[in-house]
Formats: structure tokens, C-alpha cells, sequence
């Protein structure tokens, strides 16, 4: 048996801002300096990336796109936003190591019976 768990961050008024998949696409973005490849590389479309890149530039701030096409264009995030990144990644591997102790337990209790 397994424990599942799901975060996000979101606003003081409950809107989701950053999820796991989001931090997928930003993690990306950070590595590839592209949203274009960003995109390609977790299995979304380039539109979704850049509305979510807009998305979360509008709510956190924090990156940057130039303009240019291949080669000449890109996209940086910011220290703030790597930090948010840090974060996000520090709570759910926290978590998950919390969970995993409690499924520890949830196996004895189910193999033992």
C-alpha cells in the first residue's frame, strides 16, 4: 500500500499558482534557457508553457524572455523565483520522507494481519 500526497502554492485567497507540474516546466526552463523546449520536454504545448510562463510572471515576477527565435531568443528566472523553486522542491521531499515512514507502518499493519 502507498500514501499518496499533492502540494501546490497558492495565493492568500486559495488560487493555485505552482504546482508540481509547474515546477516541472520552470525546472526545465531554468535548465534549456527555452520554453519552446521546455514544452517539448514534459509533454505540453507550447502555448500552455508560455500562458503559464505569463501566468506565473503576472502573479511571483521573476522571469525573463527575450526575444529573437532560435538561438538568438531565450528565458532566465530570477533568484527569487529559483528560490520559490527551492522551496517547493525542499516541502515535498520533506513530506515525502514523512509519508514514507507512515506507509512503513501501514504495510506492517497490513501484512501482520
Amino acid at each position: 500500500m502507498k500514501i499518496r500526497f499533492k502540494i501546490w502554492i497558492e495565493t492568500d485567497d486559495g488560487k493555485p499558482i505552482l504546482g508540481k507540474g509547474g515546477v516541472k516546466l520552470l525546472e526545465n526552463i531554468k535548465s534549456t534557457g527555452s520554453i519552446a523546449e521546455a514544452a517539448k520536454n514534459v509533454n505540453v504545448s507550447y502555448k500552455f508553457a508560455w500562458e503559464y510562463v505569463k501566468k506565473i510572471e503576472g502573479l511571483l515576477g521573476g522571469i525573463e524572455t527575450k526575444k529573437g527565435g532560435k538561438g538568438a531568443g531565450g528565458t532566465i528566472l530570477s533568484e527569487k523565483l529559483d528560490k520559490i523553486l527551492e522551496i517547493y522542491q525542499s516541502a515535498e521531499k520533506e513530506i515525502e520522507e514523512v509519508l514514507k515512514k507512515y506507509e512503513e507502518k501501514l504495510n506492517d499493519v497490513t501484512t501482520n494481519t
